[in-house]
């Protein structure tokens, strides 16, 4: 039909409500779209698989196994390249004998695409890509190394070594540089990719994981042991300690809304002998202050955030869930069970994936 069919056939008023309706069901439709792009990718440490949350239909949600002949790998963390055209686990076998790898998947077909193997009597934590999607890089706190690998070729390139007793957990990428998050020496370690220096800042308590904020101001590390979350400004350099409400049983991983504004905190317990924790705490950017404490699964532990900065999602490790938080509101919005012990976890949409 033409637009002057609709003029001369229809009346005014009916031909508005027509064109409302036609306008409500794009809307629609490109909602869905959105939504049907949008996956969850959780790494289930105990239950050596990778769950996958279909945002749009979850009786589409499935489980990837990632064991092989050699038998089964305990899976710790779970990236999806910026590019989002590959998600990387990192995988330590239970036959100390084996070698530990970082395995690809496909974010469509869920097949797994490649093995990199690492080496045996390794511990590999946290795995993280540049913003080109070029380069990996993956903490291995039992030789202190943070290794990179390159994406296309899955050789390694480098290993750096960030020291003895180091301890690096947690990572993330930010303009060039690699801010690593040290259990053992209760510091951060910047490495600058290109030139290879090594920089370790002090925080006197147990890093656990870094934050970087996505319009490169800010930094953030949490402190399992002084229950803090440190908040280190990159062009000064400065440091700020924001201590956690009383009730904290420890932080361990947090994510930044897109924005900048908001820092998202899983206060997880359970190490140091203390209580699991069942709390998100929610951290003004600019000000440095906890603005919002919310109650969760127990045992919360990883965080990522959508794309679009409107939902955080939490994996509960005693549950075996993972909760979604509305940011707005600052309220639970729905469960979804994982596998066995879920601990990282990451956001993968139509165009890409959350650093």
């Amino acid at each position: 039909m033409t637009n002057s069919f609709f003029k001369t056939i229809l009346p005014g008023s009916f031909r508005l409500l027509l064109f409302s309706m036609m306008m409500y069901s794009c809307n629609n439709n490109e909602s869905s779209s959105v939504m049907q792009a949008s996956k969850i990718f959780v790494a289930n440490e105990d239950g050596g698989s990778i769950s996958v949350i279909d945002l749009s239909d979850s009786t589409k949600n499935t489980t990837i196994n990632l064991s092989d002949s050699s038998g089964m790998f305990m899976v710790h963390n779970v990236q999806v390249s910026p590019n989002g055209l590959t998600v990387l686990a990192t995988a330590n076998p239970m036959d100390s004998t084996k070698e530990s790898e970082l395995i690809a998947i496909d974010p469509i077909t869920y097949a797994i695409t490649r093995r990199i193997k690492l080496g045996k009597g390794l511990e590999l934590t946290h795995v993280v890509f540049d913003s080109a999607s070029k380069n990996i890089f993956a903490a291995e706190p039992k030789n202190n190394q943070v290794i990179q690998v390159n994406t296309e070729t899955g050789n390694v390139v480098r290993k750096f070594d960030l020291g003895k007793e180091n301890g690096p957990h947690g990572l993330r990428y930010g303009s060039g540089k690699l801010y690593v998050a040290n259990m053992g020496s209760k510091s951060m370690s910047i490495i600058d990719i290109a030139s290879g220096q090594i920089h370790e800042i002090p925080l006197g308590g147990m890093a656990v994981q870094t934050a970087v904020t996505q319009d490169g101001k800010f930094v953030f590390a949490t402190l399992y042991d002084s229950k803090e979350v440190i908040r280190y400004e990159v062009q000064s350099k400065q440091i700020t300690r924001i201590a956690l409400p009383d009730g904290s049983q420890g932080p361990v991983q947090s994510y930044s809304t897109p924005d900048s504004k908001l820092l998202f905190v899983a206060d997880q317990g359970f190490l140091l002998n203390r209580p699991v924790s069942d709390k998100v705490f929610v951290i003004d950017i600019a000000s440095a202050k906890v603005i919002g404490t919310i109650k969760v699964g127990n045992k919360a532990h990883g965080v990522v955030i959508s794309n679009d900065g409107k939902t955080v999602f939490i994996t509960n490790q005693q549950d075996n869930t993972v909760s979604q938080i509305d940011v707005a509101s600052q309220k639970v919005t729905g469960r979804f069970s994982v596998g066995k012990n879920p601990n990282g976890l990451s956001y993968w949409y139509k165009v890409g994936g959350m650093p």
